[in-house]
């Protein structure tokens, strides 16, 4: 390469700047001398400094630029795909499979492939299966040449499995086993995701999956549980899109969510992680009409909290929440009414674990003066149902440092009436204090000794309600198998005893004596209500 550049040497003679960050003269001289010392250069003005007069706005001018040439404007960049992505496929010799047969793969994105293209199989005969679980696998190669789109490759090491999505490809009325035989088409978005469509060949039958092909590494596992058939979707979002685009349909805010489960023949609680995204994505577009009317606002707010719950999970979450978080400072539309306010903090209860630190952090600085943490009084009184659902915000927010928790934790303790306290109340602090998280840092877990006088202070009292009491207990108390969070055996004996007379403490004591991985059911009674199957969250 240098011999082709006529130079011997490979130091950097150049340097552009970009972004805020590096605005500042002493970071941009640091990061030359850097440069130099690696390449044991002597000379000071190496590498020189390109103009760059706007490093702040670098990147939102590139984005507006790109922007332009998304329309015919300008000249486009780009380096394409820096690897090559593989569906794993299986093969069939007259209708069976071949048990010893090696794993092969076909290419889909070759290297070097655009962002934004789309590719298809015309050649390749398919075949899904269809109302049965299957895997989808996944995998990428950044250094194999030649495969192009199409081509059929061993599974090999040099390849790279990826997240693969488990699911179930729902055709017909029935259910019934079937394969169905398909032509396959693919999309490689600018956002780094796969879209792959599956179009039945002897019907107008399709389906859509989605694999996320960035930050593979830290991304949750999906395991969809169903893949709806493209019209009940597209159905599904023209309801949506009748209901919040302003004009009079037949399907008012109040009957939505029951007209789509009609559609889908699915409750609510049953709608699969991509579905419940699509829906999400529509909900988004519509925003502003909030302000149509007070049942409008109710039902989008409680929509599409239910539809990004908990906040990640897909590959373009982040991107969504961000989007979502922009209204947050507006509040909700009606905010005299106690019923949109409590809607509004559901949302963000169920949501909590896409936000970044620093979007919990503003949320509880907001809501500090309200629920009284700070020692001035609350400005104004809050009605007891917007205050309730407040405090469930805040308990589902693991990302708090461990001081601003334990505030709030004692706040609870000090505040929890033995003769009247709600369940609601008790979640919160279970989820203040949980020995587990279910998507945090176990570093941010509240210590050991500052729940232990918690617990010490709830059991000498007796409490009406004892059934959410010894839920809290025993988040606050179970075994994790980490010395630094369990507590100390004396006072877990203590809470067993104090368990033991009720019939529905078994479970709550098992916890505190044995070490049990958090299950589906669990993670539902923990996160306050079901999320969507196959989310696999962070409990280490």
């Amino acid at each position: 390469m240098f011999q082709i550049l006529g130079r011997p040497n490979p130091e950097p003679d150049m340097i552009l700047f970009n972004g805020g960050a590096l605005k500042p003269a002493v970071i941009q001289d640091r990061i030359r001398s850097v440069i130099r010392h690696w390449f044991h250069e002597k000379d000071r003005s190496i590498p020189r400094v390109l103009v760059n007069p706007e490093l702040d706005l670098a990147v939102a001018l590139g984005a507006s630029y790109y922007g332009l040439v998304k329309k015919g404007h300008g000249v486009k960049v780009g380096s394409g795909s820096a690897r090559a992505y593989y569906l794993g496929v299986g093969r069939q010799e007259g209708g069976e499979t071949e048990p010893d047969s090696p794993e092969i793969a076909v290419c889909l994105v070759e290297r070097g492939m655009e962002e934004g293209s789309a590719v298809e199989l015309k050649d390749k005969k398919l075949h899904v299966l269809a109302n049965q679980p299957v895997s989808f696998d996944l995998y990428s190669s950044s250094f194999r040449t030649g495969d192009r789109t199409g081509d059929l490759i061993i599974v090999d090491d040099t390849l790279t499995s990826l997240p693969p999505v488990h699911t179930v490809i729902q055709f017909g009325k029935k259910a019934v086993k079937t394969t169905v035989p398909v032509k396959m088409e693919a999309s490689y978005t600018e956002t780094g995701s796969l879209s792959i469509w599956c179009k039945s060949i002897r019907s107008s039958h399709k389906w859509r999956l989605q694999f996320q092909l960035r930050n593979t590494d830290h991304s949750p596992q999906v395991s969809d549980q169903e893949v709806f058939e493209e019209s009940l979707v597209d159905e599904a979002l023209c309801r949506i899109k009748e209901t919040f685009s302003g004009r009079s349909g037949d399907i008012t805010p109040v009957r939505l969510v029951k007209a789509i489960s009609e559609i889908v023949k699915r409750p609510r609680e049953k709608w699969p992680l991509n579905f419940i995204r699509r829906m999400a994505d529509q909900l988004s577009l519509y925003d502003t009409t909030r302000k149509l009317s007070l049942d409008h606002e109710i039902r989008w707010l409680n929509l599409i909290g239910f539809c990004m719950r908990p906040g990640f999970g897909d590959a373009l979450d982040e991107h969504r929440i961000q989007k979502l978080w922009k209204i947050y400072q507006d509040g909700p539309v009606h905010a005299k009414n106690v019923q949109a306010r409590s809607e509004w903090w559901i949302l963000w209860r169920r949501i909590a674990g896409g936000l970044s630190t620093a979007q919990q952090r503003h949320i509880l600085a907001q809501v500090s003066p309200l629920i009284n943490l700070q020692k001035k009084a609350a400005k104004k009184k809050l009605a007891p149902q917007e205050q309730m659902e407040i405090w469930m915000a805040l308990g589902n927010m693991e990302y708090l440092p461990q001081t601003e928790k334990i505030t709030m934790g004692k706040r609870l303790v000090q505040d929890l009436s033995p003769k009247k306290s709600k369940p609601q109340y008790w979640w919160s602090l279970s989820r203040i204090g949980a020995r587990e998280p279910l998507y945090g840092n176990i570093e941010l877990v509240v210590p050991a000794h500052e729940v232990t006088n918690w617990i010490e202070t709830i059991l000498k009292k007796q409490w009406r309600n004892p059934k959410p009491v010894g839920l809290a207990l025993s988040q606050m108390a179970r075994l994790t198998g980490d010395r630094k969070r369990d507590l100390e055996p004396d006072v877990v004996q203590e809470e067993i005893k104090w368990l033991t007379p009720f019939e529905w403490s078994i479970p709550h004591i098992k916890i505190l004596r044995e070490l049990i991985p958090i299950d589906q059911q669990e993670k539902s009674d923990i996160f306050g209500e079901s999320i969507p199957t196959g989310i696999l969250l962070c409990t280490q």
